[in-house]
């Protein structure tokens, strides 16, 4: 099969949420190795590049949420709620990228300044 196909497949199974057991038994006997490991790779890109983890310390609002579901549109929004990493504010994380809006990211990058400045 070519990449271009396998890539394909991987984006329907992600835009349509679903991979059944019986779809797996399907890519490991007609697939080569090879295509497997492609296809893996290629899934797991898709998932990235489709979803968004917002993690948040104390609550959020449905005002800040739907806010936040206008900033990443046409993706599907995780709303984590982590209070011993996150000592306010936001963080999101989406395919290769972090965008770090909390008190305690704000620390770490104002500390590693301070490091490097030494």
């Amino acid at each position: 099969m070519k990449r271009s196909q396998i890539k394909e497949l991987a984006k329907s199974i992600v835009e349509y949420d679903e991979l059944s057991e019986k779809d797996l038994n399907w890519v490991y006997s007609n697939f080569s190795r090879q295509e497997i490991k492609a296809f893996a790779r290629l899934l797991s890109n898709e998932i990235k590049d489709k979803n968004v983890l917002a993690t948040f310390a104390g609550e959020l609002s449905d005002a800040n949420k739907s806010k936040i579901e206008a900033m990443f549109p046409g993706k599907k929004i995780t709303f984590k709620r982590d209070d011993a990493d996150v000592a306010g504010g936001v963080r999101f994380e989406y395919s290769d990228f972090i965008l770090d809006y909390s008190i305690s990211g704000i620390a770490r990058r104002i500390l590693n300044v301070i490091k490097e400045r030494l």
